[in-house]
Parts: structure tokens; sequence; C-alpha cells
């Protein structure tokens, strides 16, 4: 199986489609965010130099996320993964080409703005990490306001409202115009449309990365 770079605005389902990835074909889902979260718990040395970074608002450097990314690739030892996060710049882009030997395929989930913010007003989040839809029939709890693996109550993340969601889903499209433009001209680029059945949209997944 290819390795899977996701490239996807807030609300396109990119959790959902990693979490099936998982469970049917066991890739590790990489996320940049879980991952400075577990450096700065574990009080490592780079952890309280990530620590430090964030406290002051800042941005941790290329270079740094870089070698986290290395880092965390060692220990999976050659297991099909996920990158989620990563990568944010074309510097991160260019890296990560020297690492991963063209062995990954890149997946933009496409969603419109308006077609997102429908999706975000009926979100519902668990602590555990799993993500719900009110406006979904395919992506409801199956008890109203609970989470179906860990039991726990679903929350509506402070973020979740459409005026703050616009300005989400317009950064996101300003910063990563440059990586799609990047992998699609090394026709590395799959563009997903995500607004229809959850299925269906795994289906393409899986004929991108399995297409050797």
């Amino acid at each position: 199986m290819k390795n899977i770079i996701f490239i996807a605005p807030p609300a396109a389902g990119k959790g959902t489609q990693s979490q099936m990835l998982k469970e049917k074909y066991g890739y590790v889902h990489i996320s940049t965010g879980d991952l400075l979260r577990a450096e700065i718990a574990s009080g490592s040395e780079l952890g309280c130099e990530v620590k430090n970074i964030i406290d002051k608002g800042n941005l941790v450097s290329d270079e740094l996320m870089i070698d986290i990314i290395k880092s965390k690739l060692t220990e999976i030892k050659g297991k099909p993964f996920i990158l989620d996060g990563f990568p944010r710049t074309l510097n991160q882009a260019e890296s990560l080409d020297g690492i991963l030997d063209d062995n990954y395929e890149t997946i933009y989930l496409e969603l419109s703005r308006e077609d997102a913010v429908k999706r975000i007003e009926g979100r519902l989040t668990c602590s555990c990490g799993k993500s719900y839809n009110m406006n979904d029939e395919a992506l409801k709890p199956k008890v109203a306001g609970i989470c179906d693996i860990c039991g726990k109550e679903l929350v509506k993340r402070d973020d979740d409202n459409a005026q703050a969601f616009i300005v989400r889903y317009d950064n996101f499209l300003n910063n990563t115009k440059v990586l799609i433009d990047y992998y699609k001209n090394k026709n590395k680029l799959h563009i997903v449309d995500v607004n229809r059945n959850i299925n269906d949209i795994f289906e393409d997944i899986s004929r991108i990365v399995a297409n050797d």
C-alpha cells in the first residue's frame, strides 16, 4: 500500500477516512498535532523546546518538524502511514520527498465552503478523538450525545460556528495553495470529492493507494 499525505479543509472528514484506512489496511495515522503533544508530555529535551516555542505563540520551525517526522517514521519501521498536518510548507514538502523515495500519494479531500459550513454546524466530537455529525445519518452516534467507542459525552467545539469556521476554511485555502500546486506539478495529487457517502469516498481512496 502507498503511504498517504492528506490535504483537507476543516470538516472534510479526514479523521473518519483515516480511521477507516487504519481498520482495513493497518495504516499508522501520524498527526503532527498528536506528535507535538506527545513530545511535550514526555518531558524530553525536544519536548521542552517545543513547549517553549508553542507557549510563546510561535510556530515550530520546519527543521524541528522534519526531525520529529523522521523520528516517527523510524519508529514505525516501514509500516504504511497517513500523514495528517504535514507538510504545511513548501520546504517541508521538498524535505519529505527526500525521505519517502516517491512511495506516497497526496490526496486532496475537496469540499466547498458552503458544504463545509453545513457539516460544521452538526459536528460533535469526543475526547477520544472520534467525530460525529448530527446532519449526516451515516455519522450520527448510536445513542444521541454519547460516543460509540468509549461512552463519553460528545461536545461541540468552541470554534465550530459559521463565522469562526469561515476564517479557518479561507486560511486553509490560502496556506495550502502552494502545496496543491507543488504536488500537482509532480503528478502526485489526487482530488477526491467528499460531499457524498463516506463509503464511496473510502472506495476512491482505496483505489488510489492500492494502485502500484
